[in-house]
């Protein structure tokens, strides 16, 4: 088995109205859709009274036997998840105000993307097909290394002689 696991998804967010008076609306990224689909990023896919969904547009799920702890870390979570992480297009190449930046099973790498106040990080239900595959990987590359607590080791002082240099 490869020790890379990629999987191609298609992301979908919620505009939602913001109650604040600071805020005209808010971005939520609320499911993955598997494989290629034909819709094509910014087109609305339904409108309801408390907000409008978008298709965001497409990224890849991108998995490495390195990083099978943090794999197994998520399954281990009460609910397994995919994290989407959104950012802003400050440059106008994107038809929506949001893109998709990242899509990962990591949590320690969404962890890195909260350092940032710049992204929307967003938790989605992990499909089965996609935990399936994902518990195949991990059950193939995960090695659990057991903790070894070090011994100190005792030090031993040179006494320093005039014209002899330490080791």
């Amino acid at each position: 088995m490869s020790r890379e696991l990629r999987i191609d998804v298609g992301v979908i967010a919620e505009k939602r109205k913001a109650r604040s008076e600071w805020a005209d609306d808010y971005w939520v990224p609320t499911a993955i859709i598997e494989g290629h689909v034909h819709h094509k990023p910014g087109e609305m896919m339904r409108q309801t009274e408390t907000g409008t969904m978008y298709f965001m547009g497409f990224s890849e799920i991108y998995c490495h036997a390195k990083e099978a702890e943090a794999y197994v870390h998520n399954f281990e979570s009460e609910i397994p998840a995919i994290f989407i992480i959104l950012r802003p297009d400050d440059d106008d190449e994107h038809p929506l105000p949001w893109y998709v930046h990242s899509v990962t099973v990591s949590p320690y790498e969404a962890q890195d993307f909260a350092d940032s106040s710049e992204e929307i990080i967003e938790r989605v239900a992990m499909p089965m097909t996609i935990a399936s595959a994902l518990m195949d990987f991990t059950d193939t590359h995960h090695e659990d290394v057991p903790f070894k607590k070090r011994k100190r080791q005792n030090f031993k002082e040179e006494t320093l002689i005039f014209g002899k240099e330490p080791v």
